[in-house]
């Protein structure tokens, strides 16, 4: 008889335990399918794709693509839209007090107090070209004539009537005969003259 001792016996436990779970594993693939799994509608093969070759070497393989239907086009001209009003405080009594007040000062030559009130009238219609006026008329009194014309030119693009159009334009006229800027001159003559 022979003698098995503790750490063969430990060796061997391992060993059969490692077997074992390898035949397990193996049994359990090897299972046979169950019936949904064998009813399971197969894909279609895809159809063969056509390969042309380039004299190069190159394949090419085009993509399956459906037929391109054509269709009539309606074009639909939008209706041109009447010029936008804007309302935005312009017809708050605080703004008109404001521009009354901007008026008054600007007439007795007090620059600091016009500008103080356009640039109030401005917070409540910041869209109104009647600040913008002011603004750059002040600034061509003061010297700042870089600064009258752009706030002229900003005052032009929220402009409604023809006069403060004018008075917009004479703004950046002066500005531009202060600065010496022949192209800025041209074109504010020009656009005094279309008005």
């Amino acid at each position: 008889m022979m003698w098995i001792g503790k750490r063969d016996f430990k060796d061997m436990w391992k060993q059969g335990f490692l077997a074992l779970t390898v035949v397990s594993f193996v049994g359990c693939s090897t299972f046979p399918l169950h019936e949904e799994q064998k009813k399971a509608p197969k894909k279609p093969s895809e159809p063969a794709k056509k390969t042309v070759q380039t004299p190069d070497g190159v394949k090419i393989t085009p993509y399956q693509q459906d037929e391109i239907k054509r269709k009539q086009m309606r074009v639909v001209v939008p209706e041109q839209k009447p010029q936008q009003q804007f309302n935005d405080g312009r017809s708050l009594p605080a703004f008109k007090n404001l521009i009354q007040q901007t008026q008054t000062a600007y007439s007795q030559q007090k620059w600091d107090d016009a500008e103080r009130f356009a640039l109030q009238a401005q917070r409540l219609a910041p869209q109104a070209a009647e600040t913008f006026m002011y603004l750059a008329l002040v600034a061509n009194q003061k010297g700042q004539y870089s600064s009258a014309e752009s706030l002229a030119r900003r005052g032009l693009s929220y402009a409604q009537s023809a006069p403060m159009k004018k008075q917009l334009w004479q703004a950046i006229l002066v500005a531009g005969q202060k600065q010496n800027r022949v192209q800025t001159v041209q074109q504010a003559q020009q656009a005094l003259k279309s008005l």
